[in-house]
């Protein structure tokens, strides 16, 4: 179809539907040829048929270009895959959620392109579409999320030539080379047959005409040094430790046997010393049983919500943007719908526990905990409150502990479960760890409930 002058009018200040436009007219080889104007609704002005929404206006501008066979596909198959994904993308990803994000990521993992083999107006849509969206994606969600990145970056790089979109910073885990594996060195069998000392070796008396066994072999007791290397090598000396300890030559029979029997009898004591080390419940810390861990393993910092909306799968759920003085703002899933506000939640300055291993909520990853004071009925939430000037990103200290928090907690080891009995709020609304007050460069965090658990 040969190139013509196109009129396209687009809402005042929809700035990213004039981006994606900008980038299928490019792709197309019609930048040249196309015009933008700002109106009250998106539409093609004039040289084409008055279409009016996003896929249609691309489908139609794809269609108009030199390339438009490749954007739109060259086979059934593709036509129909690019279809589906232009279907997906305008009706299923709004909002975005972390299925949508799994669903593109699978179907990516064995695939450079959404559609065939080469680039299709599905992957500009898809890019256009997801941009905003990876923008926020905390940084713990590239490795979660890696085909979609790969395919994310190599569509900025090598395909929005013209940064037509801002360009989103991906910090791409590091290669570390595997360990050289050398393989075994090979056993020759028939020397190894040949060679003398054999047990079960038998041989012949000249002239005898029958044959004879040779000597017996030792008893088990005459002969400790193989029950040795078979004791050291059930306790876990390792293969070099049982080498030294036989020798030369293999056991003989009697002394296999021999050997056999004792590690079938060391055998159900290590059993049952693991059956009982497991069998042993952890302690449940109590005020008169104190934890083992002290609070220093929680990484605390003070944060400000930036954004909270309503959990798309959950109503009783937030999903907030916090400012933590990183990068980027960190998506973290609270249950507070029921006590807080959208508009108390909004700006507020809250303390939040950064060093959780990220957990999936409805469907959705949250990257840490806000924590609240609840009293006994918990019919009472909000969450604890840090000085107003305390910088963003601010650990929280108490008096006496210095020791820097884990990176990430393991959730087998129950290390917040076990320090969680001791958060609390005192008969002044200070948030204390015991009696040790949750400390800032500007003072105490407190709360609005006092005698309050902490979590």
């Amino acid at each position: 179809m040969p190139a013509q002058a196109l009129t396209v009018e687009i809402s005042a200040g929809d700035l990213e539907t004039r981006r994606l436009l900008r980038l299928v007219a490019e792709q197309a080889q019609l930048d040249q040829q196309i015009t933008f104007q700002e109106g009250s609704k998106l539409r093609v002005v004039s040289g084409g048929p008055a279409l009016l929404n996003i896929n249609a206006v691309c489908r139609f501008i794809a269609g108009s270009g030199e390339l438009g066979k490749d954007l739109l596909g060259r086979s059934p198959t593709a036509e129909a895959q690019i279809a589906e994904w232009l279907s997906y993308t305008a009706t299923s990803i709004r909002p975005l959620t972390d299925k949508n994000l799994d669903e593109i990521n699978d179907w990516l993992l064995t695939r450079c392109f959404m559609a065939g083999p080469q680039l299709s107006l599905a992957d500009l849509v898809l890019f256009g579409t997801l941009h905003r969206a990876m923008v926020n994606l905390p940084r713990a969600q590239v490795e979660r999320f890696c085909n979609l990145f790969r395919w994310f970056d190599f569509m900025q790089n090598a395909i929005d030539t013209k940064s037509i979109y801002p360009t989103v910073t991906i910090k791409k885990p590091k290669f570390q080379m595997p360990p050289v594996v050398v393989p075994p060195a090979k056993v020759d069998k028939a020397a190894a047959a040949a060679a003398p000392g054999k047990a079960g070796n038998v041989s012949c008396k000249a002239g005898a005409g029958q044959q004879t066994p040779t000597a017996p072999a030792k008893s088990a007791s005459a002969a400790p040094q193989p029950v040795k290397a078979a004791q050291a090598a059930a306790s876990g000396a390792g293969p070099a430790a049982a080498t030294v300890a036989l020798g030369d030559g293999p056991p003989s029979s009697a002394t296999a046997a021999a050997t056999t029997a004792d590690a079938q009898a060391a055998q159900p004591a290590k059993v049952k010393a693991a059956k009982e080390k497991k069998s042993k419940a952890p302690s449940i810390p109590t005020p008169e049983n104190p934890p083992a861990e002290d609070v220093s393993l929680l990484n605390l910092q003070v944060g400000q919500i930036v954004s909270v909306k309503q959990h798309p799968n959950a109503d009783s759920l937030y999903v907030e943007e916090i400012d933590l003085g990183e990068e980027k703002p960190r998506q973290i899933v609270s249950g507070l719908v029921k006590f807080v506000s959208v508009e108390a939640m909004q700006n507020r300055r809250v303390v939040v526990v950064t060093n959780l291993k990220p957990a999936k909520m409805r469907d959705v990853l949250s990257y840490g905990m806000v924590l609240c004071a609840s009293n006994e009925a918990h019919d009472k939430v909000d969450p604890i409150i840090p000085p107003e000037g305390v910088s963003l990103g601010s650990r929280i200290t108490f008096e006496g502990l210095t020791a820097e928090p884990e990176a990430q907690l393991n959730p087998k080891k129950k290390q917040f479960e076990k320090l969680a009995p001791f958060l609390r709020t005192n008969s002044e609304g200070v948030a204390v760890f015991k009696d040790l007050p949750f400390m800032t460069t500007l003072g105490p965090v407190t709360s609005t409930i006092p005698n309050a658990h902490v979590a």
